[in-house]
């Protein structure tokens, strides 16, 4: 999936999730209005259990399902499925219970405790797809061509990863409830605080954790001053690169 193709479809998953977030409760109220269902007890239950119980869910999933699959396939379009692909998944698992507690309670974005508390994970994950949307297309090396630099960005990565699932309290709950494995939530939840000492130095603090965001941050912004350094190339040398494919 090329940048302009990744942007598009990266839009939509964020238009439905707002749509979900802050319009539907406004549109609900609305047709109640106009359809009179209020003025009879209970003629409204089997539209608000429509509307809230399936169709919000249902926005909600699909917006979370298009920025996951678009990521995907972008890290496909440029080889980087292998390392990147289990690295995204694991910062999209969890960044979602923040995404649904916004999503049911669309004032928490405006409230200072809530943003404090957005996971690490999930800033790591904004970071990468909105340098995904750059273009980085045939004849570029994405994610840096230096060792060095490559080397911060992984080993940063693989940090962001874990904190997702060191700092996640659903994870042993959802895992065990998914594989069906009582013990796996035991295992989970016993060694989360383990990790979780071992990521921030024994400091108890998530200063460890934005020091390193802020390097992967800045790693991923160092891998695009050489392209955009560098002279793009013209469209009729990019269709004529692909023709020769």
């Amino acid at each position: 999936m090329f940048a302009g193709r990744y942007l598009w479809w990266m839009l939509m998953g964020i238009g439905i999730f707002l749509f979900a977030t802050l319009s539907l409760d406004y549109i609900t109220w609305l047709m109640i209005q106009l359809s009179g269902c209020g003025d009879m007890a209970g003629a409204c239950e089997p539209a608000l259990r429509l509307i809230s119980g399936v169709l919000k869910p249902a926005c909600i999933w699909t917006a979370i399902g298009i920025l996951f699959m678009a990521t995907l396939l972008r890290l496909h379009t440029l080889s980087l499925i292998w390392f990147w692909g289990p690295i995204v998944a694991i910062w999209f698992v969890a960044s979602t219970p923040i995404l649904l507690f916004i999503a049911a309670d669309a004032a928490a974005l405006t409230q200072p405790a809530t943003l404090a508390l957005l996971p690490v994970a999930f800033l790591f994950l904004a970071a990468f797809v909105t340098y995904l949307m750059f273009a980085l297309e045939d004849g570029d090396i994405p994610l840096a061509a230096s060792v060095p630099l490559r080397l911060t960005l992984r080993l940063t990565a693989v940090y962001g990863a874990l904190a997702g699932v060191a700092f996640m309290p659903e994870l042993s709950r959802i895992a065990g409830t998914l594989l069906d494995m009582p013990a796996l939530s035991v295992v989970i939840a016993l060694a989360q605080p383990y990790l979780q000492t071992v990521l921030t130095f024994g400091t108890g603090s998530m200063a460890p954790a934005y020091a390193v965001l802020a390097a992967f941050i800045a790693a991923l912004a160092a891998s695009l001053l050489p392209h955009a350094a560098a002279p793009q190339p013209s469209r009729s040398a990019i269709m004529l690169r692909r023709l020769r494919r």
